[in-house]
């Protein structure tokens, strides 16, 4: 066989096996339990336990409306705890509120810090801070 067609030949191969195995993206996680926790800025520092195959759901107060502030994960154990989704803003009754959601994968533990910043800025001084310790048993 001449190179050209090995070489195209090989190409070939690796393709097929891209299509045949996909490039979906991973499928949605189904916890059988969702805990909430709702942290504030200088409150205390809940521990929270809980099982594999469930969920932790943080509610995080604010940030006001054009205030250019922004709620952004500064540290979570994504060995034992796998972020959902991004984190989202809603406005509601009590006011404006961030959340998200974290899946356990394993037994362990993760400290779960959130900082209220200005995203623009390169080193942006933290305007609050709200911090939950997250403890994944079997």
């Amino acid at each position: 066989m001449r190179p050209a067609l090995k070489l195209l030949a090989c190409a070939a191969a690796v393709v097929a096996l891209g299509a045949a195995t996909g490039c979906d993206s991973p499928p949605a996680r189904q916890p059988r339990h969702t805990l909430t926790v709702e942290l504030s800025p200088g409150g205390e520092t809940p521990v929270v336990e809980m099982g594999l195959v469930s969920a932790v759901h943080v509610v995080l107060p604010g940030p006001d409306p054009g205030s250019g502030l922004a709620w952004e994960i500064a540290s979570n154990n994504t060995t034992v705890l796998e972020q959902m989704e991004p984190l989202s803003t809603a406005a509601g009754p009590a006011g404006t509120t961030t959340s998200v959601s974290f899946y356990s994968l394993r037994p362990g533990k993760s400290v779960l810090r959130f900082v209220l910043v200005h995203p623009a800025e390169t080193e942006a001084v933290p305007a609050a801070q709200c911090q939950a310790t997250v403890r994944v048993s079997e």
